[in-house]
């Protein structure tokens, strides 16, 4: 059985490079707590998230302040994403729990799933390569499973966005799992993260797809930077006015709010849209 912990991790990129905490990332740590009910919500950082929405946030969590790895066995973390990568598996290794991105809307409790060692989910873009995806993980004290994922990064070899920035996250898990079918249980690709990080189906999650149909057996998953162009600005009032499936998924955490509440300046949208357009340019 897994502590009922939930397990964060945000905030590991060099000075002045994180993301603001925003109306997406309040509203799923929201809805995994509303849905799992943890004993804890343990957030795991090094830079200080800000804005308006971290500070709805904040009291129902617990800051924990870390270092973020900057290599493992001798190579390099160079991105945050991958420093969060190694994080959060000494973290479930060290104490178990469930670890979530903070761009996954929880719709239902897990309880079914706690009684396994080890839980991911399928992650498959259609004509893309099948991988475990590790946004959602589901893991036991002392995991073996992770213990050998750990230890396969002995040939980790990504320096950023490059061609093999989801290796060690997403394709050596699955190998390690035809390895090792006993130590990992893989729930479908619609427990948590479909529809993917295509364009197709980024535009399913945001704009025309059905709610009800594309809604996850546990939860959805936004896809962190991909999908900044449809949520990084947004406000209640436009949760409320739009009709993509995530808006309507997030109405209930925000229905209290006023309409433009967190709204960013002119200048802060005009500054973070260059910086957005930046980072893709540098493919990061």
């Amino acid at each position: 059985m897994h502590p009922q912990t939930l397990h964060y991790c945000e905030g590991f990129a060099d000075k002045g490079q994180d993301r603001p905490w925003a109306l997406m990332n309040h509203v799923c740590v929201m809805s995994a707590i509303r849905h799992i009910r943890p004993d804890r919500v343990m957030f795991h950082y090094q830079n200080t998230p800000r804005g308006p929405w971290w500070e709805l946030t904040r009291p129902h969590v617990t800051p924990n302040r870390v270092e973020a790895p900057r290599e493992i066995f001798g190579n390099p973390l160079n991105h945050a994403a991958h420093r969060s990568d190694v994080l959060r598996l000494r973290t479930l290794s060290a104490e178990g729990g469930i670890y979530l991105d903070s761009d996954v809307l929880v719709h239902r409790d897990l309880d079914d799933l706690l009684h396994n060692r080890v839980v991911m989910g399928i992650e498959e873009p259609d004509g893309g390569p099948r991988g475990l995806c590790n946004g959602v993980i589901l893991a036991e004290q002392g995991a073996e499973f992770l213990r050998i994922w750990l230890d396969s990064y002995r040939t980790f070899r990504s320096r950023g966005g490059d061609a093999f920035w989801g290796e060690h996250s997403i394709l050596k898990p699955y190998a390690l799992m035809q390895r090792h079918p006993d130590l990992i249980t893989a729930l479908p690709r619609n427990a948590f993260h479909w529809p993917t990080h295509t364009p197709a189906d980024l535009a399913l999650l945001f704009e025309t797809g059905d709610a009800d149909a594309i809604r996850g057996l546990y939860a959805n998953h936004f896809w962190g930077l991909l999908s900044v162009p449809y949520t990084w600005d947004i406000t209640p009032g436009d949760v409320r006015a739009r009709k993509g499936p995530f808006f309507r998924w997030a109405a209930p955490y925000v229905a209290d709010l006023p309409d433009d509440f967190g709204k960013p300046s002119l200048l802060f949208r005009a500054r973070r849209r260059a910086r957005h357009l930046i980072r893709r340019w540098r493919g990061e």
